[in-house]
């Protein structure tokens, strides 16, 4: 557990969803439900020089690095400019112990 976001940045956020499969019976109520399709998105905030986009078409990742879906830059007259990147990764399924 640390404290605080990594040197350089305002603030960071790690979400962690799942796609999910639900069975219903004939009268439209969930029996089964099944999770699949786990990624994580990491939200980035920091203060901006200047923006290059690095959310382009033609990118590739893995569960490593994953993808930039969004990148922006925020600039206002009563603060330091400031970017925000979203990175989507895939995650593995994890296995019971």
């Amino acid at each position: 557990m640390g404290f605080g976001a990594p040197t350089g940045m305002i603030s960071t956020n790690t979400s962690n969803t799942v796609q999910v499969a639900e069975k219903t019976n004939e009268f439209g109520s969930i029996t089964e439900m099944q999770s699949y399709g786990a990624v994580e998105e990491k939200t980035e905030e920091f203060f901006s020089a200047g923006i290059t986009n690095t959310a382009i078409n033609d990118q590739t990742g893995n569960t490593t690095t994953g993808v930039v879906v969004s990148h922006s830059q925020n600039e206002s007259n009563t603060e330091y400019a400031r970017e925000t990147k979203v990175t989507r990764k895939p995650l593995a399924p994890q296995t019971e112990a």
